[in-house]
């Protein structure tokens, strides 16, 4: 995989974990790969109550130089480069995301309110990005191997089952296409779900990670692939996944210009409750091996 690399470098502990978790990465991609260490110079970031001059500015720069000296040392042979930009983080951060881009950054100790940190860069960013996001946090002890993503049907979910796909090759590691559903909820209090109905109901779903488990092994037809269903709540299967996970992987559906900062509910609530590294694929990015799928899929059906 040749995916170009952007971290979001300030030094702190954050980005100290977003940063060995992207080098930990590259030790499996081609040394071709753009790697990249981006620091945001605003106002509030360097020095709180300064405005961003000169001498700010040349400290922030020679940081993220040193930095990026550091991680050349410990990937040699890959292109490494050190950035500084002045602006709004989010903006610039944003400029950064493209559809070969994966754009990583850190997350802070959630310490306040979820309400705020519900408006968190990692939440805002992923919601607007051009290409993939990868939220890392500081993570704790244990063992985790594997990719899950979260799966339900729709095209902005096999674009994460996809990219998903790809990072598990990469890593050598098995895929898990988990499809978690839960009954309609009713309203009448007379009404129950009987044990066939939910055999129905179950069955229906199984057949929405079957559907993507078929495409996805078309595509990458040597990797180790499980798919499964879960009656139960989404994030909670995604994140309590056994084995524990090392990467969740979902789907962002584009919202409307108003709402354009805001995710949908699933990466929302995981970004809330993240204890693992989760990369969220908006649908804004065209993938090449999807649009290959589609144009097949079109052929069969007129032929």
């Amino acid at each position: 995989m040749d995916q170009r690399m952007v971290v979001a470098w300030d030094g702190s502990a954050e980005s100290r974990a977003a940063l060995d978790w992207a080098v930990e990465r590259a030790r499996h991609t081609d040394s071709t790969a753009e790697f990249v260490l981006l620091t945001v110079a605003d106002d509030a970031s360097l020095i709180p109550g300064k405005t961003v001059g000169p001498e700010e500015f040349d400290v922030a720069a020679a940081a993220v130089a040193d930095e990026a000296a550091r991680v050349r040392h410990e990937l040699p042979g890959h292109r490494v480069t050190g950035e500084i930009v002045i602006g709004d983080r989010l903006n610039a951060l944003r400029r950064a995301t493209d559809p070969t881009t994966l754009v990583v950054l850190g997350t802070q100790t959630r310490d306040f309110p979820r309400q705020r940190f519900a408006w968190s860069l990692g939440s805002r960013l992923a919601a607007s990005a051009l290409g993939p996001v990868a939220i890392v946090p500081r993570l704790g002890a244990g063992t985790r191997r594997g990719v899950v993503a979260g799966v339900d049907g729709s095209e902005t979910s096999l674009r994460a089952a996809l990219f998903a796909a790809a990072e598990a090759e990469l890593r050598g590691v098995p895929l898990h296409l988990v499809h978690a559903w839960q009954e309609p909820a009713i309203w009448q209090d007379a009404f129950v779900y009987d044990q066939e109905v939910l055999d129905e109901i179950a069955s229906q779903h199984e057949l929405v990670v079957r559907d993507v488990e078929a495409v996805v092994a078309k595509f990458h037809p040597g990797l180790e692939i499980a798919a499964v269903t879960v009656h139960g709540h989404t994030v909670r299967a995604l994140l309590e996944f056994s084995p524990l996970p090392e990467l969740v992987v979902v789907g962002c559906r584009s919202r409307s210009s108003m709402n354009r900062f805001m995710l949908g509910s699933v990466s929302h609530e995981l970004i809330l409750n993240l204890d693992v590294p989760v990369a969220v694929v908006s649908d804004r990015v065209r993938d090449v091996t999807l649009d290959l799928q589609r144009s097949m899929t079109e052929k069969e059906t007129s032929a």
